[in-house]
């Protein structure tokens, strides 16, 4: 495996224990005043109630300004709103709405057109054990008009994107294994030192001549023929004649033939 290769993979494994970590860090979600939540303190079982009921229902999932004009109330299980909020909740009753908000709304104040119920009272949990609590809300909302409760302060948001609605800690985990890809593709294709000046080869000479047609022989088992070739082209040198009897010559007598045969050369040119 290259080192290239294995950066990726270390920086996958990365990503996926940072992910992990994160996943690991949320622990179970606790249970809120949502009609989506089914936990003690969760309101699912009011909504059902009211929807079997037959109160006209819906859940407004996106800011207060995308609320549908045709709602006549808006339902409230959770009275952490700003300012701009809170200015649209009073447009809203000054224009006929009313509010009806489980636990107490914050720096709203009273208003004709406002209804408020203790959260705890009607939570899955409280209507388990006194379910006829449910009627007060039911009169409360009957005859009034379309209702909507407001989950957006729940987190349940429409119009966020996948990433926006994911919690801070996976952000971080995401952005350290980004980091970690940067610096490795980084460091794989900037250089940071001068390249480096390889010298140039020096001069061969015959030694160097000889070694090359000792290792081409051996590769072809040819040292005998090699051998005879060398003493047909220099028949006056003994040594020649008495290498080129030895039927199965090792690799240092062709090796000495070639320098013989090599030395030959040199005193004839």
């Amino acid at each position: 495996m290259s080192t290239r290769v294995a950066e990726v993979v270390a920086l996958v494994v990365l990503l996926a224990v940072l992910l992990l970590l994160a996943s690991a860090s949320l622990g179970t979600p606790a249970s809120t005043a949502s009609t989506f939540d089914t936990g003690p303190n969760g309101y699912r079982a009011l909504y059902d109630v009211l929807q079997r009921e037959g109160i006209p229902l819906s859940r407004l999932q996106g800011p207060l300004g995308t609320l549908d004009p045709a709602v006549r109330v808006l339902a409230v299980t959770d009275g952490a709103y700003d300012a701009n909020d809170l200015q649209r909740l009073r447009a809203f009753m000054d224009g006929g709405g009313w509010v009806v908000a489980f636990g107490a709304i914050a720096n709203l104040g009273r208003a004709p057109h406002l209804r408020v119920f203790d959260v705890r009272d009607y939570t899955n949990l409280a209507l388990s054990k006194t379910p006829q609590r449910a009627l007060a809300v039911y009169r409360a909302l009957a005859g009034r008009g379309p209702v909507a409760f407001d989950e957006r302060v729940h987190g349940y948001d429409r119009t966020q994107s996948l990433w926006a609605v994911l919690p801070r800690s996976v952000h971080i985990a995401v952005g350290l294994a980004t980091l970690a890809v940067v610096l490795a593709l980084i460091d794989a294709n900037v250089p940071f030192t001068p390249p480096l000046v390889r010298e140039p080869p020096g001069d061969r000479d015959s030694s160097d001549y000889v070694r090359s047609m000792a290792t081409l022989l051996r590769r072809a088992h040819a040292g005998a023929a090699a051998i005879e070739r060398f003493a047909r082209a220099y028949p006056k040198s003994a040594e020649l004649r008495e290498l080129a009897a030895v039927r199965h010559p090792s690799e240092a007598l062709v090796l000495r033939a070639a320098a013989i045969y090599a030395a030959q050369r040199k005193e004839h040119a």
